[in-house]
């Protein structure tokens, strides 16, 4: 019987180790990354349009796990105003519009311009520094602003092209 226990105990302490070390390799989480998007095959949650560009691609994820993918900012904003319950808990996410990287809403600078041609026409582009960000709204005779003042004002009205 004592070699039985002996063998149970050993056996325990076995499966705990392996769990502790499997909760110590556990992806980081998922508020850290945005939710994927596969560009071409899925679609906003907004216009319901396929998102194929990511440098104008929005995500987002709320604390429950639910994850929301948008093809223009303006959808993304026009989304949070509709859903207010979400504005304020979810984790945001754009695309960088010169690189091939994803940034917090929250720390990015934006861009808004009549000249910029985004897929739904809002003209709202994402970057990762106030000095590029600076750099193209004056090249395009846009305005610089942050995800805040965006999330603040009215949903943007599509840019009508001439």
């Amino acid at each position: 019987m004592t070699m039985r226990k002996h063998h149970l105990s050993s056996l325990s302490y076995y499966v705990f180790g392996l769990l502790l070390l499997l909760s110590a390799c556990r992806p980081a989480p998922m508020s850290d990354r945005p939710p994927i998007i596969r560009f071409g095959y899925d679609t906003c949650d907004y216009c319901r349009m396929l998102i194929s560009e990511p440098r104008y691609a929005a995500t987002l994820r709320t604390p429950d796990g639910q994850e929301r993918r948008f093809d223009d900012i303006g959808c993304l904003l026009h989304y949070l105003h509709e859903h207010p319950e979400e504005a304020d808990v979810a984790y945001i996410w754009v695309h960088d519009y010169l690189q091939d990287r994803w940034h917090r809403a929250s720390q990015a600078f934006f861009v808004r311009s009549d000249r910029l041609i985004t897929p739904m026409g809002y003209g709202i582009i994402a970057t990762a520094d106030t000095l590029t960000a600076d750099s193209l709204a004056r090249t395009l005779g846009g305005t610089l602003t942050r995800f805040a003042m965006l999330q603040a004002a009215p949903p943007p009205s599509s840019i009508r092209l001439p």
